[in-house]
């Protein structure tokens, strides 16, 4: 019969779990200590105010070449939260995403931190997946203040009521409420794309600002190209085609062929960046 103490399996079991959650939770400290991620942060929970404030100011916002959602605001608060998504969605968001992938990889390099990281026994591939983890958990943690901030001021300014969808149906406050869950994260998987773009460029420079500016050019020019009707035939292979994919969760029943398109562009758009940065960084000579 076995002597070893009670405590035996006791004092393996941390031990096993900080082999598989240290590195994230190692990653997320360094990120959530920078003054960035805080304006960031804040900058997520103050824009339903201010959409909220500017509707009930104006008192009109029938017009409707605003924004989606945006000219329902000023009767129920419960579209706040999905017309601060409009409005962010086009730049701000692909902004915040570049930032924050952009910095994984070459910000730790412009620290010096990088070499001392990658002198400890970690696969270049885990550490790249962690980045990218924690990337998007940073921009989740930024969406659900948003959602949050946007229910709270939406009720502060207009009150919370059942929600007509775009064909016309009325849901329930929960049901209207899951459908703005899904159309959040629905955004969250476009911004994965930017992440990763970031992510590679951040494999490829030593500089975060070098990242960043390069994976916003990325996408302002994908932007700018499927703008033209010359280029539709590029349209379905690109992920800013697929961004406003969120508005047939308000379909009545959901339209879901366009939504599974829109995320499978994604993952392609994920994925592909992220192998590729992969390849980049597992050869590359650190030398900072």
């Amino acid at each position: 019969m076995s002597t070893l103490p009670a405590s035996a399996h006791g004092s393996t079991a941390p031990e096993m779990r900080g082999h598989a959650w240290g590195p994230l939770r190692r990653e997320w400290t360094k990120l959530i200590f920078q003054r960035r991620s805080y304006l960031i942060w804040a900058g997520a929970a103050v824009i339903p105010f201010l959409v909220s404030l500017a509707i009930r100011l104006s008192h009109d916002h029938s017009g409707g070449g605003g924004p989606a959602f945006l000219d329902r605001v000023l009767g129920n608060g419960m579209y706040v939260p999905l017309a601060a998504l409009a409005l962010l969605i086009p730049f701000m968001l692909p902004l915040a995403a570049a930032m924050v992938g952009g910095y994984m990889v070459s910000g730790e390099a412009e620290l010096g931190t990088l070499r001392i990281v990658l002198l400890h026994p970690v696969k270049r591939g885990s550490l790249l997946l962690t980045k990218w983890c924690v990337a998007m958990l940073y921009l989740a943690f930024g969406a659900l203040l948003m959602l949050a901030s946007g229910l709270i001021f939406g009720a502060a300014f207009f009150g919370l009521h059942p929600m007509v969808t775009l064909s016309g149906s009325t849901v329930s406050l929960a049901h209207g409420l899951g459908l703005t869950l899904f159309v959040y994260l629905y955004g969250l998987a476009a911004m994965a794309c930017v992440v990763s773009l970031a992510m590679l460029f951040s494999t490829i420079t030593d500089s975060s600002l070098t990242a960043l500016i390069a994976a916003i050019v990325v996408y302002i020019t994908l932007q700018v190209i499927i703008s033209f009707s010359y280029f539709d035939w590029l349209r379905p292979w690109v992920f800013p085609t697929y961004f406003e994919g969120y508005l047939n969760f308000f379909r009545d029943p959901v339209d879901w062929a366009p939504i599974v398109k829109g995320l499978e562009a994604f993952a392609g758009w994920s994925v592909g960046p992220m192998l590729a940065a992969y390849i980049l960084f597992r050869r590359k000579d650190v030398l900072s």
